[in-house]
């Protein structure tokens, strides 16, 4: 093999490539013999490094060349691992950019934990040179010399532990606590895309492998109380919403005050129907398809933001309270308003499904605490929420503030009325259902009225309901199908047993009654098709309910004829003197949420997550070393040039 150059020879003239492309080359192209010396190696990383041209070079090596000349990988590896601890910044700063570059491409092959550690470093030499390599990233995120290097030291951390997330080299991040470098990135740093990279890496570390072994992560999560700290993610996360949802709008705006053009056409048959011609079916794929590349990638904070809440609950009280001057929704108002497009859209694709799990199980956790229960219902947390209106039936506009414990009650609506379908999602509606009961269920022990436009949560449980029956074929041997139809039933066992507590006025009750009545074949059926007993059960309280007003409509019938609705809505107030509710014991109990049931989703959300931020590596759309993020890359769209 021919001897390499010197980093520093001239180049002929005539040559515009830069002079690491060439010694990029020669070392992983033309395979020349690695050199020894130190000086080269001081020489290799003065010159700037090109990570885009080393991407190409290294993209089109395979496994199997890899491991052939696996002494290039190690020598570099090794090399830049020695240059990070260099005085000089531009030397550590290229070697960074280097080592990033050859770890995500190397990791991206197709290859076991043995045979990637065998290319970067060999098995006799990883734990000495990996410990200093992660222990130098450490280092250099919480006092390198200038926030260039910092930032380029979390963007190799970040894209290591990303590569290395099916790996047993990950163990070396979750032993190395990276926890105060990336607050203190947080803390300094005031530029979003620094904060949001620093909690997509915490994310993705605290919830690995969190149940299976000790995760200090966790730990870190449970015992941290900056004020200021927490106050920046908090507004993070909320800006994060909030350009997530602009995407939505600009794919399908859904006009927020109930007016458009198609609610104006509608009212006009003749003309709608001549409308209806320009949607055309390319229109409606093209929208579909746009639609299913969302939620936008910077959404992995979203992984971030439910392990904090799960472990820390002055970060939850925290997350309810926070308001901005600036905006009209608070940032938990704007994590509402995010999870209710998600919910509409979660039948889409895998990483809607999951990360609306993820926002649903945080309004759960939320909800089951006293104290931060209280906080939803408060009038100081209160917050404008828009909620999604893309697909029919849309729920009424509310304008102005709005009690919190209101716009998660909508999410749940939403994702009880948009994903019905044969191939049912039964955990996702099971939360759904689940959240709807506790809300009802804390609100009936805090004695508080909410003024909610309860009218759709009826209707919207009894389309369910229908819906179950209708389709019964098909759903009734899914597993939870059972659980999920009772825990329907006890939702609104719970509300007539225990409405006068916390509905806003009598309207609100009788309307609840008049859609039991109306739907009173719905429940009889319900019985037979999923073997509900009638005895001692929800649904036989129901049932009893509804016998009684069956008896009253029988009797004013046979004395008046064929009533109309004002007289049953009449007879409904009168009834309530004769009608005997016997609330079953334990209707309004559940168990607390417990991360061990979740099991198989967190290590799903974990993947999901590990993947997003790679893409966003990939398509420069994570900070670098100019701190720059462009929040609105999804999964198809700004395909961007390699690093």
């Amino acid at each position: 093999m021919a001897a390499l150059i010197s980093p520093l020879v001239r180049l002929e003239r005539g040559s515009f490539q830069p002079k690491i492309v060439g010694l990029y080359r020669q070392l992983f192209t033309e395979r020349t013999d690695v050199p020894n010396d130190d000086g080269f190696w001081v020489e290799f990383f003065l010159l700037r490094a090109n990570p885009a041209s080393l991407s190409v070079i290294l993209s089109g090596s395979s496994t199997d060349e890899l491991l052939r000349h696996q002494a290039v990988t190690r020598a570099v590896f090794a090399r830049g691992v020695n240059a990070l601890s260099d005085e000089n910044s531009t030397v550590v700063l290229n070697a960074l950019e280097t080592l990033t570059m050859v770890l995500r491409e190397v990791l991206a092959k197709p290859m076991s934990s043995a045979e990637a550690i065998t290319v970067l470093v060999g098995l006799e030499h990883v734990d000495r040179v990996f410990t200093t390599f992660v222990a130098s990233l450490e280092r250099i995120i919480r006092k390198g010399q200038t926030s260039t290097l910092r930032i380029a030291g979390l963007r190799a951390a970040l894209s290591t532990v990303c590569g290395a997330y099916k790996t047993s080299l990950i163990n070396f991040f979750i032993q190395r606590d990276f926890f105060p470098a990336l607050v203190q990135i947080i803390y300094i740093d005031e530029t979003t895309s620094h904060t949001v990279a620093s909690l997509i890496l915490l994310g993705i570390l605290s919830n690995y492998d969190k149940l299976e072994a000790y995760n200090p992560y966790q730990t870190r999560l449970a015992d941290f109380a900056d004020n200021t700290v927490m106050q920046r993610i908090v507004a993070t996360i909320g800006q994060i919403c909030k350009e997530a949802r602009s995407q939505y709008i600009e794919v399908m705006d859904d006009v927020g005050d109930g007016f458009s053009l198609e609610s104006v056409l509608s009212s006009y048959a003749g003309i709608a129907k001549r409308a209806k011609l320009f949607m055309t079916q390319d229109t409606r794929v093209e929208t579909g398809a746009k639609l299913s590349a969302l939620p936008p990638l910077p959404i992995t904070v979203l992984l971030a933001a439910g392990n904090f809440v799960h472990a820390n609950k002055y970060f939850a009280r925290l997350l309810i309270e926070s308001k901005t001057v600036a905006q009209e929704e608070s940032p938990f108002g704007l994590y509402i308003s995010l999870s209710s497009y998600l919910v509409q859209h979660q039948h889409r694709s895998e990483r809607h499904a999951l990360y609306s799990r993820q926002m649903l199980l945080v309004f759960r956790v939320l909800i089951e605490d006293a104290v931060t229960m209280q906080k939803l219902i408060s009038i100081e947390c209160r917050s404008a929420i828009r909620i999604s209106r893309q697909r029919q039936p849309p729920l009424p506009v509310v304008k102005g503030e709005r009690y919190l414990a209101e716009g998660i009650l909508d999410a749940a609506i939403c994702a009880l009325d948009h994903n019905k379908k044969r191939a049912l999602d039964v955990p996702m509606y099971s939360l759904a259902v689940g959240i709807t009961l506790r809300i009802i269920s804390q609100l009936k022990r805090l004695r508080t009225r909410l003024p909610y436009h309860w009218s759709e949560l009826w209707r919207s449980m009894f389309s369910f309901l229908r819906f179950a029956n209708g389709s019964a074929s098909h759903l009734a041997s899914l597993p939870g199908m059972d659980e999920l139809v009772n825990d329907s039933v006890r939702v609104l066992v719970l509300a007539f047993s225990a409405g006068e507590s916390f509905l806003a006025g009598a309207a609100d009750y009788d309307d609840m009654f008049y859609k039991l009545i109306e739907n009173g074949e719905v429940l009889s059926r319900l019985c037979s098709v999923y073997n509900m007993p009638r005895e001692n059960s929800a649904i036989g309280t129901l049932l009893s309910v509804l016998e009684h007003y069956k008896n009253l409509l029988r009797e004013r019938s046979l004395i008046s004829g064929q009533l109309s609705s004002e007289q049953v809505q009449e007879l409904i107030k009168t009834g309530y003197d004769t009608l005997s509710i016997s609330a079953q014991q334990g209707i309004d109990s559940w168990d607390r949420y417990r991360e061990s049931d979740e099991r198989l989703f967190l290590k799903k959300i974990g993947s999901v997550a590990v993947a997003d931020a790679r893409e966003l590596l990939g398509k420069k759309l994570m900070p670098g070393i100019d701190g720059h993020l462009n929040i609105g890359g999804s999964t198809s769209e700004k395909q961007g040039e390699t690093e």
